[in-house]
């Protein structure tokens, strides 16, 4: 298991040097990507991989068990998750966020997602803890197998209103104003 949570954050720190690079670009991150639906606005990991190449291929989270109950189990591919305030390119030609930032993870040994309403980080709007959107931490000092998720968060982290680990409050500067 440790070797897989050492291969997971190293993975997430490289697609997290492509996001960067990414922004660098294009002055915002790619949209959410959920590798259970794969609709339009959720395939944001795509944008790493083309028409520019940020990187070669998407590393697969070697925790997700590939089994959301959308397809037949083992079926789905093992990408990580992303929540982000980025959007498709053909939004953004009209209006680019105000708040630019992303939290990628894995599920980690438990395989259970513990992040909450990721679609909507960090701009939550009621009270987040200790129920509402935010995130639960590995942490291997609970035990190999603990509950949490293993994250990379980039870019305005603290702007926004959430909740990490189920009782520390963030509360940044207001995104609706620029």
């Amino acid at each position: 298991i440790r070797a897989r949570v050492t291969a997971a954050k190293a993975d997430l720190r490289t697609v997290g040097i492509a996001m960067e690079t990414y922004f660098l670009d294009f002055d915002m991150y790619p949209p959410d990507h959920d590798p259970s639906t794969l609709t339009v606005g959720e395939n944001g990991l795509f944008y790493l991989t083309s028409p520019l190449q940020y990187l070669t291929e998407l590393p697969e989270d070697l925790f997700n068990t590939g089994s959301s109950g959308l397809n037949d189990a083992g079926d789905e591919v093992r990408w990580y998750e992303m929540g982000s305030t980025g959007v498709p390119w053909v939004i953004a030609q009209i209006a680019k966020p105000n708040v630019n930032a992303y939290a990628m993870y894995s599920t980690g040994p438990d395989g259970n997602e513990d992040f909450s309403d990721n679609d909507n980080w960090p701009l939550g709007t009621s009270p987040p803890c200790p129920n509402g959107m935010g995130y639960l931490t590995y942490s291997p000092t609970n035990g190999t197998k603990s509950v949490g998720d293993i994250l990379q968060l980039g870019g305005e982290v603290t702007a926004g209103w959430y909740c990490v680990d189920r009782w520390k409050e963030v509360m940044g500067r207001d995104p609706r104003r620029r």
